[in-house]
C-alpha cells in the first residue's frame, strides 16, 4: 500500500464516472468505530470557493448516524476486482453484520477517518452543509415515484475536499 497525496485537479480519471460507475464507499467515523456503504449518486464541483463533493444518504441507512456524528467523511474508490465487497457494502447493513469481515476489506486510518488498503482513490471531506430532501421540493414528481416509492428520502451532505490520495 502506497497512498500519496494528489491535487484533485490532477485526477486522471473522470470523477463523474468514478462516482457513477465504480460505486465508491462512503464512510465516517474512526478506526475503532466506523461504518461505510456504497454510493453511486453524488456530485463533484466547486461551491463557496471550495472544491467539493456532494453525497446523499438515506435516513434509514446505518451510515446516516455516522455522517451525523462526524465532521468529516471519506469517499473511497476501490481498485478493480472488489465488486463483491461493494455489493455487500451496498446491500447489507452495519447494524446486522460486521462489514469489514463480510467484505474482506482492510481498514486503514487516514486523516479524519478510515479508508481501505484496497482503495485506489481516497477523498477526505469536511462536512460543510447538510439538508434533507423533502418531497414537496421535487419539481419532477416522477423521480419520487421511481426513486422514493417508500418515502425513504436522502439527506444531502456537501463536503469540501480537504485531501485526495491515490494508492499505487
Amino acid at each position: 500500500m502506497s497512498f500519496f497525496k494528489i491535487n484533485v485537479a490532477d485526477l486522471t480519471e473522470n470523477p463523474i464516472k468514478m462516482i457513477r460507475d465504480r460505486w465508491p464507499l462512503l464512510g465516517a467515523g474512526d478506526i475503532e468505530n466506523h461504518n461505510f456503504m456504497t454510493v453511486n449518486w453524488g456530485m463533484i464541483g466547486e461551491i463557496w470557493k471550495k472544491d467539493s463533493i456532494t453525497a446523499y444518504v438515506r435516513h434509514s441507512r446505518h451510515t446516516f448516524k455516522y455522517m451525523e456524528e462526524n465532521d468529516y467523511f471519506i469517499l473511497s474508490v476501490l481498485k478493480a476486482g472488489h465488486e463483491k465487497a461493494l455489493s455487500i457494502a451496498g446491500s447489507k447493513s452495519g447494524r446486522d453484520i460486521d462489514k469489514v469481515i463480510e467484505t474482506g476489506l482492510t481498514p486503514v486510518e487516514v486523516e479524519y477517518g478510515v479508508t481501505f488498503e484496497e482503495a485506489e482513490y481516497v477523498f477526505v471531506l469536511k462536512k460543510l452543509y447538510a439538508l434533507d430532501m423533502p418531497l414537496e421540493n421535487f419539481v419532477t414528481k416522477e423521480i419520487v415515484a421511481v426513486d422514493y416509492p417508500t418515502g425513504d428520502l436522502h439527506r444531502m451532505y456537501i463536503g469540501s475536499i480537504e485531501a485526495v490520495y491515490q494508492n499505487k
